[in-house]
């Protein structure tokens, strides 16, 4: 009897199908059936019953049930047990992160890991999340930090906070004195954006669709220093991150929140399935999050 066996059982038990389990698992259908028939010829029992297109388990199978799912919490308690442990030895800690993030967030996160971690060495690696995700699929990353949504069958995540999107505008605009805007404020503003291969346009694109608002788009460029430029040549308003207001203001551009609308993002740490990261990781990356 094996691990991935008693993985595959309860897969097949909670999602209650062997398509559903092998989508869950990973794997291909045909391996997972082989090895719940290992299984059974092991144990000398049915553990399910097949009819037609749907399954049940049999007394066999709701006998062993609680008790692989006791062994399997045991043994991801020893993985994570055993993750943590080397985090705090000799190792290389490898952790993409996207440009919209990276410049406000990863000093401040550098100094505490290694304050930490001392142990460790960290390397950053800055792209879009699409790039980020076939790094980490490849296992050439430990560790994602992104924006949500991120969907894929080998990646799990976790959310670590959310960000609010601001309304930046030039510093002389008519509306720079008011200390809150309206979204029929933003009706016929042109707007600056990032390239549509950065999750934060699509973000801002999905905003604009359900409020109804159909700016025109004057701009597209590749990161926010160049949207706070153009903003404060007076070229069109954006929409940017709490944190880039916080960190690096631009002298000649003001940035509003929205009182009818509250646009947002969800920051998420992402890692392959196989490898997942030390708790303490995760709570360091949080801790600084919520502290930018």
């Amino acid at each position: 009897m094996e691990i991935h066996q008693l993985l595959y059982f309860v897969a097949v038990a909670e999602t209650g199908g062997f398509s559903r389990a092998a989508q869950r698992c990973a794997v291909s259908q045909p391996s997972l059936s082989q090895q719940i028939i290992k299984l059974e010829h092991e144990l000398g029992q049915a553990l399910f019953e097949r009819l037609g297109r749907t399954i049940r388990l049999t007394t066999a199978g709701q006998a062993l049930l609680p008790q692989a799912q006791q062994l399997l919490t045991q043994w991801r308690s020893i993985k994570q047990h055993v993750s943590d442990s080397v985090e705090q030895h000799a190792c290389r800690v490898a952790i993409g992160i996207i440009p919209t993030l990276a410049p406000r967030f990863f000093p401040n996160v550098s100094q505490a890991f290694q304050q930490q971690f001392p142990r460790t060495t960290l390397n950053i690696v800055e792209h879009t999340t699409s790039q980020l995700l076939i790094q980490l699929i490849e296992y050439s990353l430990d560790l994602l930090i992104a924006s949500g949504p991120i969907e894929h069958p080998l990646i799990q995540i976790e959310s670590l906070c959310d960000e609010a999107l601001l309304v930046a505008l030039p510093h002389d605009h008519q509306y720079a004195q008011r200390s809150v805007l309206q979204l029929n404020d933003l009706y016929h503003m042109p707007l600056l954006a990032l390239h549509d291969d950065h999750c934060l346009s699509q973000q801002v694109d999905a905003f604009c669709y359900e409020q109804h608002l159909e700016p025109q788009v004057v701009g597209r460029v590749t990161n926010l220093t160049t949207i706070q430029g153009c903003v404060a040549a007076g070229l069109g308003m954006a929409f940017v991150p709490q944190s880039l207001a916080q960190a690096e203001p631009h002298p000649n551009v003001v940035y509003r929140r929205l009182i009818d609308a509250q646009p947002q993002r969800k920051i998420v740490a992402a890692w392959h399935h196989q490898r997942p990261p030390s708790s303490s990781v995760l709570d360091l990356l949080r801790t600084k999050l919520l502290e930018g």
